[in-house]
């Protein structure tokens, strides 16, 4: 991994270089001199990237072996090709199947001569060797990806808030092949056999997302009648000490609160509803003040949890109210231990809470870009396996949109993130190379093509739509769609 001093001698090099070749180019265009200059300037840059480039493991843990027999030998399909075909399959879209995106790939990476011996695999194939790849193979590679983004990304203010990066928290459900495996593992009820009941079963995916920075950097994946308050917990531990945590409004509780004050050395805010909730927070409704900080109490559930003799040690959490008014009008209020007002003020913090969108923008990305739910795997395995493929592709593209960036200072748009995606995707074999100098002038290649496509913001910020589904709807459904319209 890259160290601070290395990483400050790369922005320094990166510096010079675009100086120094701007000065050349003008000079010594089309002359031996420039073309000698820019191989020496891509020798010097080929150990950063060959450390960027070393993210997929050449073997695969013996302790996370099902057999010793696996991929213990030369194969047509070895443990860091077949990683880097999955990551690339999961970000391609879904617009072709397997066997086609077989074909496309290996002749892309024969032809490229990142692997020149490069033959296509049939989706039998595929099946077959990546049941014996357990999926917290990608969830590591993912920690790594994420580590190594935060090396690469330029140390910009705009990253941060008050010094702090801010992460938001939140979880949705996704659509899966419908199989007895799966079935059992995540939604036993699901089917047409019970009442009122899709027909396709489903998971809860919980993700931590730099809001700012735009990187997913932890998930789980857990049955869908799973408590999202659970999963926040299991993945608070990811979350960087000293940042900012954001909440939705299903989340705050007394419970995970206390949670957060005993387990986590941060900030946090949670956006609470006015109604049906803490009395302190009634309360505060009621009194018609912006502001204030109130104590809440253990609930009844939480105090059915814990022993007799325990509940007496329990203690009233104190807390920083903020009244809030939605787009839509709604009132709610957000509850946070920044308690420092004139360092805090409460219009910066209301400000920073819709920033929690964010996260929505990257399930919306991972659902309509990337076409995740038409998984290519059937087992809880594949499933996950490609759950955690797609945060791997996304952190790497992402990753390189920053770095491609600063290319140029004069154009402040920024590149486009599918763009950039699907261009890694179809170079991924840049990711575990036979040729590692090859692989120096493919990477400097795919920057170059993510720095081309531009994303063009709207000048004028598009309406909020309502959630809708395309799906065909189910019998129970359809029926009750047509007592509502005769209604």
């Amino acid at each position: 991994m890259l160290t601070t001093d290395s990483l400050g001698a790369i922005r320094a090099f990166r510096a010079l270089q675009i100086v120094t070749l701007t000065f050349f180019k003008k000079t010594f265009r089309r002359t031996s001199l420039w073309h000698s200059l820019c191989k020496q300037i891509s020798c010097q840059l080929s150990e950063y990237t060959q450390k960027f480039l070393g993210i997929i493991p050449q073997k695969i843990d013996p302790a996370q072996q099902e057999s010793s027999k696996d991929f213990s030998r030369d194969s047509k399909l070895p443990f860091p090709k077949l990683i880097t075909f999955i990551l690339s399959i999961v970000a391609s879209g879904r617009t072709k199947g397997v066997d086609v995106k077989s074909g496309e790939f290996f002749r892309n990476a024969g032809r490229s001569g990142l692997w020149p011996d490069a033959k296509a695999i049939h989706r039998s194939t595929l099946t077959k060797a990546r049941r014996k790849v357990p999926w917290p193979i990608f969830r590591d590679i993912l920690n790594d990806a994420v580590q190594l983004a935060y090396e690469c990304f330029p140390q910009r203010p705009e990253f941060l808030w008050h010094d702090m990066s801010v992460y938001g928290v939140d979880g949705s459900k996704y659509k899966l092949p419908a199989t007895d495996e799966i079935r059992k593992e995540f939604d036993p009820k699901s089917g047409l056999q019970y009442s009122g009941k899709g027909h396709y079963p489903m998971c809860l995916v919980s993700t931590v997302y730099d809001v700012f920075r735009r990187l997913p950097i932890a998930r789980t994946v857990v049955p869908v009648d799973s408590s999202e308050r659970e999963q926040a917990k299991h993945l608070l531990p990811f979350v960087p000490t000293d940042s900012v945590i954001l909440y939705d409004r299903g989340f705050p509780s007394y419970e995970l609160i206390r949670h957060h004050n005993k387990k986590f050395r941060g900030c946090y805010v949670f956006r609470c509803p006015a109604q049906s909730t803490f009395s302190a927070v009634e309360a505060f409704i009621q009194s018609g003040k912006d502001e204030d900080e109130i104590f809440i109490d253990p609930t009844s559930n939480f105090l059915n949890k814990i022993p007799a003799k325990d509940r007496k040690k329990l203690k009233a959490i104190k807390l920083r109210i903020i009244r809030m008014v939605s787009p839509d009008g709604i009132v709610s209020v957000l509850l946070t231990n920044l308690y420092d007002r004139e360092k805090f003020p409460r219009q910066e913090i209301i400000t920073l809470y819709f920033k929690r969108w964010e996260v929505e923008s990257y399930y919306r990305d991972e659902k309509v870009v990337l076409e995740i739910e038409e998984f290519h795997g059937k087992t809880s395995n594949s499933i996950r396996q490609e759950l955690f493929a797609a945060m791997i592709m996304s952190v790497i593209s992402r990753t390189l949109m920053a770095m491609s960036s600063q290319m140029s200072n004069e154009d402040p748009r920024e590149p486009q993130f599918k763009n950039a995606i699907m261009t890694l995707a179809s170079e991924a074999a840049v990711l575990a190379p036979d040729d590692p100098e090859r692989a120096v002038t493919i990477f400097q290649d795919i920057l170059k093509e993510i720095y081309r496509v531009k994303y063009y913001r709207p000048i004028v910020p598009r309406p909020s739509q309502p959630r809708v589904t395309k799906r065909s709807l189910n019998k129970w459904a359809s029926e009750k769609t047509k007592k509502v319209l005769n209604a």
